[in-house]
C-alpha cells in the first residue's frame, strides 16, 4: 500500500520555489542592466554575452532532463538534486553578477557563471517538480503541491519586488558593482535553505516512484527513447504548446506594459502598482486553483482560466479605458494566468503517467525538465513580437503619442496575445484530453502490469 504523503511535505513542497524565485528574478529584471551599467561592458561584447547566454538557456532544457533521467545517487533519485545542485549553482550564479578583470575576461567569466549555473539549476529545478508524481500517485495530493507551488513562486516574486532593489543599493554603497554580488549571495543562501528543507522532510520518501540502490547497474532510457516520450504523447505536446501561449502573454504584456502606461493611458507613474497587483493576483489565482482543479478536473480549470484570460484582453483591445479600468480589468483577466501556473506540474505530472501506459517506460525526469521549455521558446519570440510592434510604429523615445503607435502598442499588449492564447486554448483542448477518469484508469493498468 502506498504510504501517504505528510501534511508537512504537502504543504512545503512548493518552498524551493520560493528561494529560487527570489534568487532568479535577479537575472530576470537586472542581468542586463548589470552588464552594461556597472560591469561596464562594451555593447558589442553585451550583446555577444546575450546572444549566447540565450542559446545556452534554450539548449540547456533537455540536456537537464536527459543528465536528471539518467542520474541516481544515494539519496533518490530526484530528491538528491535538492542537496547537490543548489550550492554549485549559487556560485556559479554569483560569477554571473560579478566584475573582475578586463571587459573581455570579465565577459567570459559572466558567460561561464551563467552557462554552468543554469545548466545545474536546470537539474534540480525538474528533480523538484518531478518528486510532485514521484512521491504520490493520488491526485489530490499532485494537485495541492503544484497550487502550493503556484502559491510559494507567487510570494518570492513579490518578495523580490519588494527588497530586491533596496538590498542592492544598500549593500552597493561606494560599488554599486557589489552591492549585486552580494544580493546574489544573499537570496543565494535563502535558496539553498530552502531547497534542504524539502530534501530532509522528504526522506521517507526518497524513492517513490524510482528504483531503489541496489548496488547494480540500473537499465538506463536512451536519448532516442527519452525523445520518443514527446512524440508517442499527444497530451505532453499539446500542455507545451499551450504553455508557450500562455507565457508568450505574459511577457509581451510585461514588456509592452511601460509603453502602455506612458503612451496610451499617460499614467507612467502607477506601473509599479501595476506590476506588483499581477504578482498579488497570480498568489490569488494558486489559491483557488486548487479547489476549482479538485471539483473541475486540471485541464477543465486550464480551459476556463486561459478563456478568461482572453476575454479580458479583448476587452481592454475594444474598449476605451483610463489606467484605473484598464487595471482592473487586467488584474481580472490575469487570474487566467495565475491558475494554470500552479497546475503546471500537476499537468506534466499526468503526462508522465501517460507516457509510461503508452510505452512502458517511465521519463518522468526527461518529461518534467520540460516544463521549462515553453519559457524559453516565449521569451525568444517575445523579443520579436516587441520589436516588431515598436519598429512598424517608427518608434523613437520619447517620441510624441501619435495614433499609430498608440494603436500599436494597444494591439501588441492586447489582440496579438488574445489570438496567440486562442490558437494555445484550441491546440490544448484538441490534444490534452486527460480527465480524472482516464487518469485514473491508466494508473490502474500501469500498477496491473507491475504487480
Amino acid at each position: 500500500m502506498e504510504k501517504g504523503l505528510k501534511k508537512s511535505i504537502i504543504n512545503l513542497y512548493g518552498l524551493p520555489s520560493f528561494g529560487f524565485q527570489l534568487f532568479v528574478n535577479m537575472e530576470v529584471f537586472y542581468f542586463a542592466a548589470f552588464l552594461t551599467d556597472f560591469a561596464k561592458l562594451p555593447m558589442a561584447l553585451v550583446g555577444t554575452v546575450l546572444l549566447i547566454t540565450s542559446i545556452c538557456d534554450i539548449l540547456w532544457v533537455p540536456t537537464a532532463g536527459v543528465l536528471l533521467e539518467k542520474s541516481n545517487m544515494r539519496w533518490g533519485k530526484y530528491r538528491s538534486w535538492l542537496l547537490v545542485g543548489p550550492p554549485f549553482a549559487a556560485l556559479f550564479f554569483i560569477l554571473q553578477f560579478s566584475k573582475i578583470g578586463s571587459p573581455t575576461i570579465n565577459a567570459i567569466i559572466i558567460t561561464v557563471g551563467f552557462a554552468v549555473s543554469h545548466l545545474i539549476w536546470n537539474i534540480f529545478y525538474a528533480g523538484h517538480v518531478a518528486l510532485n508524481s514521484s512521491m504520490t500517485t493520488v491526485r489530490e495530493e499532485r494537485i495541492a503541491m503544484s497550487t502550493n507551488r503556484g502559491m510559494f513562486n507567487s510570494l518570492g516574486a513579490i518578495a523580490f519586488s519588494l527588497i530586491g532593489m533596496k538590498m542592492i543599493l544598500s549593500l552597493g554603497k561606494g560599488n554599486p558593482a557589489m552591492g549585486y554580488t552580494l544580493t546574489v549571495v544573499i537570496t543565494g543562501a535563502v535558496m539553498i535553505a530552502c531547497y534542504y528543507t524539502l530534501f530532509f522532510i522528504t526522506k521517507d520518501y526518497a524513492f517513490h516512484g524510482t528504483s531503489v540502490q541496489t548496488g547494480q547497474a540500473e537499465k538506463k532510457m536512451s536519448i532516442g527513447e527519452m525523445l520518443k516520450q514527446i512524440i508517442v504523447n499527444p497530451p505532453l505536446i499539446g500542455l507545451m504548446l499551450g504553455e508557450i501561449g500562455r507565457y508568450l502573454g505574459r511577457f509581451v504584456i510585461f514588456g509592452l506594459a511601460f509603453y502602455y502606461f506612458k503612451y496610451v493611458v499617460n499614467n507612467l507613474a502607477v506601473i509599479a502598482v501595476f506590476m506588483t497587483g499581477l504578482n498579488v493576483v497570480t498568489f490569488v489565482g494558486a489559491l483557488i486553483a486548487n479547489p476549482l482543479a479538485k471539483k473541475f478536473g486540471e485541464r477543465n480549470t486550464y480551459i476556463l482560466s486561459l478563456s478568461i484570460f482572453i476575454v479580458g484582453l479583448l476587452a481592454v483591445w475594444a474598449l476605451p479605458m483610463n489606467y484605473i479600468s484598464f487595471m482592473v480589468i487586467m488584474f481580472i483577466a490575469y487570474l487566467g494566468y495565475g491558475m494554470p501556473d500552479a497546475l503546471g506540474v500537476v499537468m506534466y505530472s499526468s503526462t508522465v503517467d501517460y507516457g509510461e501506459w503508452k510505452t512502458g517506460k517511465n521519463a518522468r525526469g526527461f518529461i518534467m525538465s520540460l516544463i521549462n521549455f515553453p519559457i524559453k521558446v516565449a521569451i525568444l519570440v517575445r523579443s520579436v513580437i516587441i520589436t516588431g510592434v515598436l519598429a512598424g510604429a517608427g518608434y523613437v523615445a520619447n517620441m510624441e503619442a501619435t495614433p499609430l503607435l498608440v494603436e500599436s502598442i494597444k494591439n501588441g499588449l492586447t489582440l496579438i496575445p488574445a489570438v496567440i492564447m486562442l490558437v494555445a486554448l484550441i491546440l490544448i483542448t484538441l490534444l490534452f484530453r486527460i480527465t480524472p477518469k482516464s487518469l485514473a484508469k491508466m494508473q490502474n493498468e500501469i500498477a496491473a502490469r507491475k504487480a
